[in-house]
């Protein structure tokens, strides 16, 4: 065997090159039947162990080559590995770089050990170069090292291959719970470190449900012959204890269990070291917030019973006195007047001083100053009782600093997402005066794109101009695609599935794209669409959408009036105006409309037949919402217009003016879960002209059902029954999260009340509620939220409060999308 090159590797000198302290290979004479050896020695390799030796290496190291000799690259002619007995030969050559029939170098060889190293299948890593009697291809003469082609032999020592997992001595969990804990598992190659991890989390579970006097001890049996071993867990799992009895002394101002309730560590519950310091604040806060600024709360003393079963907690509390809070003034203010900043002041004279609301105002005060540059800006609030009149008086002493300016924008976080397309949302460019306005507003237009879960800001100030900052929005992405399949009911369309494709980041440039399918008894839609946000550099949104529907529709006092088949499409223009504040909308739609199976009852009222509708919608929108998904603060107000026919031709002719509003505000939060009170308005007019003496029946107003009146049904049991021309529908909901991921809600919980009617003329309209066609109803309800951006579901049970004799008084709704 002609072995001229040997290097090898151990798993504990990766991060190191192969070649550290070796010589590259030389230049091999053009033409040579017997090229000199060239090997390095184990002790040249960093990290290799001095018990592993390759075989048929010589142990002498090549000397370097002369100044200026280039070295030459091998051909291969083939590649091996000796040492498998667990990995397949097919692993390793996906793993490498090097090819049959390719040109091979030194650094691709470094390159390639640690490749393999990489896998984490091996402890060591070595390779042999071996000439074969087949000549180098022509095309490789003047270039390759040799005349001959190599054999590439890698030579490595397996991890052993973990065979089985056993655990011993448990009883109080389940091998199963204790199993999914383990990062190793069954088949992967044995690691040390992770062994001890494993050990680490088992513990730490067995703490969780409360049996502290846990002992795991991992047990390794090792087989040689096939490179396996089996790990065995001891365990020895020691009494459970739980939380007994917890005294909290020196309380008077409250009754104990209202504390108590404020603990994690409470009775019949297993202790936790870590939570004891938030145990200690949240009485502490519990007390500040009425008013016993003073209070003191003593380390807890923890005595456990001698079976170590039963532990008990004692806790001390100096309580103090009660304060309210006096006058609030301020000193060092000159950008704001006292009356400006006493809008940022959270409580009110005479109250009970609350140490939350106190420093919400301090918050509010640095905002202020925040928004005007003023980033520096200290304050310092200074409390002072005043014994005459029992209250404590607060003096902010402001010093209010200089302008700060922004420095550089940048982004960070971004994998999928084009840079320019988070960039372009950012609306604080560098060179302007800092304002935290315009910073909120910033993250809330890139969380808006709808698959950006989190954003947060990282500012420090410019290393080279102390009156500047740097700004970096750290984002961090969504799972933009979603395949979502489904099924709901509601009290008019029954069963409906759905099955919908959409990706909210076509291309890592926010387009958006989604196909949709709808199939039941009642409804039968396919829906294709697209949106561009924006077009170059200009913030216009285009967009298109393709559909195909069927659907069986009320009619005055029938759920199946007649069967409704819609095929067309629409192309969408949305330019935005003030960082998105403000947002014109026009929308060309042109569609083919058949209206058939009219009822026998109705078809005085219906008549079947097939129209051409052509239309064309503009809407001015002002939107200060902070999020389009789920808002809590904002809102947007719309006047809109639908032209049908006339200039844009079709069969059908009409005009309908529309008026939409929505408000969101946030009542209160709980740490980060915001209660958020929503109110909703829409109300529209339409009326033919031409030759359309009549509003086709698909265009007229017919409210109840989701998204309207959702404790009645659209089949006439609110407003004009035929469809109205005139109406008018307002909600108000109250909704709190259920689950929050990443400062965003998932799932959330509404109560709902709503009112509205539809009438055929202006003098039938009567602000009068009642069970009357001309009256407007009302409902309650409560529902859920699931807040997708790619796929919004609402489920709500309405109750009417204003139904005729006959009629079922709720309905269960099923909607997709926003309410409106």
């Amino acid at each position: 065997m002609n072995v001229i090159f040997a290097a090898a590797l151990s798993s504990s000198a990766q991060g190191q090159t192969a070649s550290s302290g070796t010589a590259p290979f030389p230049e091999a004479p053009p033409t040579s039947t017997a090229p000199a050896i060239v090997a390095i020695s184990s002790q040249a390799l960093p990290g290799l162990a001095t018990d592993y030796v390759l075989p048929s290496i010589s142990t002498a190291v090549a000397a370097e080559p002369p100044p200026g000799v280039v070295p030459r690259p091998w051909v291969i002619g083939d590649i091996k590995a000796d040492g498998l007995k667990n990995t397949k030969l097919s692993t390793v050559r996906g793993a490498i770089k090097a090819r049959k029939g390719d040109l091979y170098d030194r650094p691709d060889l470094d390159k390639d050990i640690q490749s393999l190293l990489g896998l984490g299948l091996f402890e060591r890593v070595g390779a042999e170069i071996v000439l074969l009697p087949n000549p180098v291809p022509e095309h490789f003469r003047k270039v390759a090292g040799s005349d001959r082609q190599v054999l590439l032999n890698f030579i490595v020592k397996e991890r052993p291959v973990i065979r089985k997992i056993l655990f011993q001595g448990q009883k109080k969990l389940s091998r199963g719970a204790l199993s999914d804990l383990l990062a190793l598992k069954n088949k992967d190659p044995f690691d040390r470190t992770k062994l001890d991890e494993d050990r680490e989390k088992l513990i730490a579970k067995y703490r969780e449900k409360g049996f502290l006097d846990a002992a795991i001890e991992p047990e390794v049996r090792t087989d040689t012959k096939t490179a396996t071993v089996e790990l065995v867990f001891q365990v020895v799992e020691g009494p459970k204890s739980r939380i007994e009895l917890v005294e909290i002394g020196g309380v008077a101002a409250f009754k104990r269990k209202v504390l108590l309730k404020l603990l994690k560590n409470r009775r019949k519950k297993v202790y936790f070291a870590k939570d004891v310091p938030d145990d200690i604040a949240k009485i502490t806060a519990h007390y500040k917030n009425n008013g016993f600024l003073d209070v003191a709360v003593s380390s807890p003393l923890v005595t456990l019973s001698a079976d170590k079963t039963r532990i008990n907690i004692a806790l001390g509390v100096t309580e103090g006195r009660s304060y309210r809070f006096g006058k609030t003034t301020f000193e060092g203010n000159l950008i704001y007047t006292s009356s400006e900043l006493a809008k940022a002041v959270e409580y009110r004279e005479g109250r009970i001083f609350n140490q939350e609301k106190f420093e919400e105002t301090i918050r509010g005060i640095q905002e202020l100053y925040s928004d005007r540059g003023r980033l520096r800006t200290r304050i310092n609030p200074v409390k002072t009782f005043d014994a005459r009149v029992d209250r404590m008086n607060v003096l902010y002493e402001i010093v209010e600093g200089p302008i700060s300016y922004v420095g550089h924008v940048d982004v960070e976080g971004n994998k999928a997402t084009k840079t320019h397309v988070l960039r372009r949302e950012i609306v604080i460019k560098p060179g302007d005066m800092f304002r935290s306005s315009r910073v909120r507003r910033s993250i809330d237009k890139i969380r808006n794109l709808g698959f950006i879960d989190d954003v947060d800001l990282d500012l420090q100030q410019t290393p080279s101009d102390q009156d500047k900052v740097d700004l970096t929005f750290d984002v961090a992405e969504g799972k933009p695609g979603m395949l979502t399949a489904g099924a709901a009911y509601s009290s008019l369309d029954g069963l409906i599935g759905t099955l919908s494709l959409q990706h909210l980041n076509l291309f890592g440039r926010a387009q958006k794209a989604s196909i949709q399918w709808s199939f039941g008894k009642r409804v039968q839609d396919y829906s294709l669409s697209w949106t561009t946000p924006w077009l170059g550099s200009h913030p216009t949104s285009l967009g298109f959408d393709v559909y195909n529907t069927r659907r069986i529709n009320p009619f005055d006092t029938s759920l199946s009036a007649y069967v409704e088949r819609r095929t067309g499409g629409s192309i969408r223009l949305g330019p935005r105006f003030d960082e998105d504040k403000y947002q014109l909308n026009l929308t060309y739609g042109l569609a083919r409309i058949s209206i058939q199976n009219v009822q026998e009852q109705f078809k005085g009222s219906l008549s079947e037949g097939t129209s051409i509708q052509s239309s064309f919608g503009a809407e001015l929108a002002r939107d200060t919402r902070d999020s389009i998904w789920d808002p809590a603060r904002g809102t947007r107000h719309g006047i809109g217009v639908l032209l049908s026919g006339g200039p844009f031709m079709g069969d059908i002719h009409y005009f309908k003016p529309s008026l939409t509003n929505q408000g969101h505000y946030t009542l209160f939060t709980v740490e980060d879960w915001p209660f958020v009170v929503s109110a909703y308005h829409r109300g529209g007019y339409v009326t033919q002209f031409n030759e359309t003496k009549i509003v086709p029946v698909q265009d007229r107003f017919f409210i109840g059902g989701q998204d309207s009146l959702r404790g009645y049904s659209p089949s006439g049991e609110a407003g004009f029954p035929q469809g109205g021309k005139i109406y008018s529908v307002a909600n108000v909901e109250f909704g709190f999260p259920l689950a929050r991921e990443r400062k965003k809600t998932i799932v959330k919980f509404v109560a709902f009340v709503d009112a509205g009617g539809a009438w055929d003329r202006a003098r039938d309209v009567t602000g009068r509620i009642g069970p009357d066609r001309r009256d407007i109803k009302t409902d309650i309800g409560f529902g859920l939220r699931f807040v997708t951006p790619a796929f919004p579901i609402r489920l709500d049970y309405g109750y009417g409060l204003n139904h005729r004799d006959g009629e079922r008084l709720y309905q269960i709704n099923f909607g997709l999308g926003p309410l409106f």
